[in-house]
């Protein structure tokens, strides 16, 4: 799901009005990417358009427009020596104000979004204060492939200029299993990142650490039975109390042959005695050579719970880019 829209209902429960300030195009290098947006009211700000000068002249801007109740704006900017900034390309900024009346958000609040099965997307007008969520197919009659992602098209119509944004993002399904000292710090740094976690172990006290975190927590005793439920673009992080345990799970990932990644906690030894007995099981060597074990691309040699979650986060980081394309900053 569009990962600002609670910080924006939240803070319109303390202020009549924010803006929204969207990346809506890009050309060359620049800081982050077509769609981050930023919500500003009138004293405070959450997210990031990419910082510096090119944030700060944007915060100000946003402020100028809710003092003169603006609603709407189009900025084009260049991101060289006169704006203090050396990246070199140029942005195009989006400039919403935005209330509890606005309709596209009373839309949304109204019928909230499945970040699993929504197929909405959200129109925003660049030339006048018109916006509305819908299917594509229910939309404005637009002259380009909305399938390719957030960006912006025209009106068959009136060639009016639209950004359209889809509701469900597509992010990466990470699988933890184990919530010890070393999960617990796996799912803090994972939830940095763009992904979504499901987190799974058999300690209900141990899988409440860090319970504000926006997270799907399984209570399961048998952790092996709940790898059925994944899907085959599902990245398996394994690393529970028991070895045994392992055992199971990574059993029951390599039985199905579907899946993103599996990575195991451990050594060289425990895995070479892993795929001895996962040969013996019937799962070939193609199959157990996909087992990342040790995890971690990084050359990385401590044990530290948090450096391992360092490690672990940069290798699952790198893989998943080819499947999904992730801020560049």
């Amino acid at each position: 799901m569009i990962d600002w829209l609670k910080p924006l209902q939240e803070i319109l429960a303390q202020h009549p009005a924010a803006v929204l300030v969207t990346v809506t195009a890009v050309d060359g290098s620049v800081p982050r990417e077509i769609g981050a947006t930023m919500i500003v009211s009138r004293d405070q700000e959450t997210g990031t358009i990419g910082g510096g000068n090119l944030e700060y002249g944007a915060i100000a801007r946003a402020r100028e427009l809710l003092a003169q109740d603006h609603t709407i704006e189009c900025q084009r900017v260049a991101l060289g020596p006169s704006l203090g900034q050396c990246c070199g390309g140029r942005v195009e900024l989006l400039y919403e104000r935005v209330s509890l009346q606005t309709d596209w958000l009373r839309t949304l609040t109204e019928h909230p979004i499945d970040a699993v099965s929504d197929d909405r997307w959200l129109f925003r007008c660049l030339e006048s204060p018109e916006s509305f969520v819908a299917l594509p197919a229910d939309g404005v009659a637009l002259s380009s492939d909305l399938q390719s992602g957030a960006g912006i098209t025209q009106s068959t119509d009136n060639g009016r200029r639209w950004f359209c944004l889809p509701l469900k993002q597509n992010l990466p399904d990470i699988w933890i299993f184990g919530a010890g000292h070393v999960g617990q710090a796996v799912v803090e740094q994972l939830n940095l990142l763009p992904c979504q976690i499901t987190w799974i172990d058999h300690r209900q006290d141990w899988l409440s650490y860090r319970s504000e975190l926006d997270i799907k927590r399984v209570l399961s005793d048998t952790p092996a039975d709940d790898v059925d439920n994944a899907t085959a673009k599902t990245y398996f992080v394994v690393m529970t109390h028991s070895h045994a345990v392992d055992f199971d799970i990574c059993y029951a990932v390599l039985r199905r042959e579907r899946f993103a990644w599996l990575g195991l906690i451990g050594s060289e030894t425990k895995f070479k005695t892993f795929a001895k007995r996962l040969e013996q099981r019937g799962i070939s060597k193609g199959l157990i050579e996909q087992v990342s074990c040790p995890i971690g691309s990084l050359p990385l040699r401590s044990s530290l719970p948090s450096v391992i979650a360092l490690n672990l986060a940069a290798e699952l980081a790198s893989r998943w880019q080819g499947d999904v394309e992730l801020p560049d900053s």
